[in-house]
């Protein structure tokens, strides 16, 4: 099962994944709310094992070095293009107006191709790197759902000009998309809400704008 956390700090989206028995969970792209994940993990009662970053933006690594002091330093997962970026976390939250620092979480684990297939506490998980918003930007999979990060979204596109960010790129991985999944599979983004691949494709104008544009540029 699939549980949405919506940060209010800084809008994002954290998600907790959950094994079929209800017992242990992945949490993906812990934001700024830190307390307020935690205190949604007890109220579902499950044991977070591990944590996944879409990528390495502070909205989306944010809660990591609290959530690991909570849960035993279980261990972070992280691609190693976005290691750079991770590093400028409070940084770019003092550029982004935020009044709060975090402590700059490290990695445990590093994705490394652009492809892996990892057995994480029994959860079994798709890893896919596709740049664009930023170089280490990852779809994470697990059946037919997809974990987008800032690839993209329901509605709109994700620009916001951090380093690594590249339109061609990100154009490029957003067609691959399309191309390598199905478009009953779900979107679960970074930010807003989810959808089929099929409907974003087909209802996001800003997205075929975009994307038209770029192949006619």
């Amino acid at each position: 099962m699939i549980h949405l956390i919506r940060n209010k700090i800084f809008p994002s989206n954290t998600y907790i994944l959950t094994d079929h028995n209800e017992t242990n969970c992945l949490i993906i792209d812990p934001g700024l709310d830190e307390s307020w994940i935690y205190d949604q993990i007890q109220k579902i009662n499950v044991k977070p094992v591990a944590i996944l970053s879409t990528h390495g933006h502070f909205d989306h690594i944010a809660g990591v070095s609290f959530l690991k002091e909570k849960y035993n330093d279980i261990p972070f997962y992280l691609h190693e293009a976005d290691i750079k970026i991770s590093r400028s976390v409070n940084f770019y939250m003092k550029v982004a107006g935020i009044d709060k620092r975090i402590q700059t979480p490290v990695p445990d684990f590093l994705f490394t191709k652009d492809y892996e297939k990892k057995a994480i506490h029994g959860f079994d998980i798709d890893i896919y790197n596709l740049p664009g918003h930023s170089y280490g930007s990852c779809v994470i999979r697990t059946g037919a759902n997809l974990f987008s990060g800032d690839i993209i979204y329901k509605k709109g596109l994700g620009f916001n000009s951090f380093p690594g960010e590249d339109r061609d790129k990100l154009r490029d991985s957003i067609l691959k998309m399309f191309t390598m999944f199905p478009g009953k599979f779900l979107v679960l983004p970074g930010h807003g809400e989810s959808e089929y691949l099929q409907g974003i494709k087909r209802n996001n104008i800003e997205l075929v704008g975009f994307l038209e544009t770029s192949l006619n540029d």
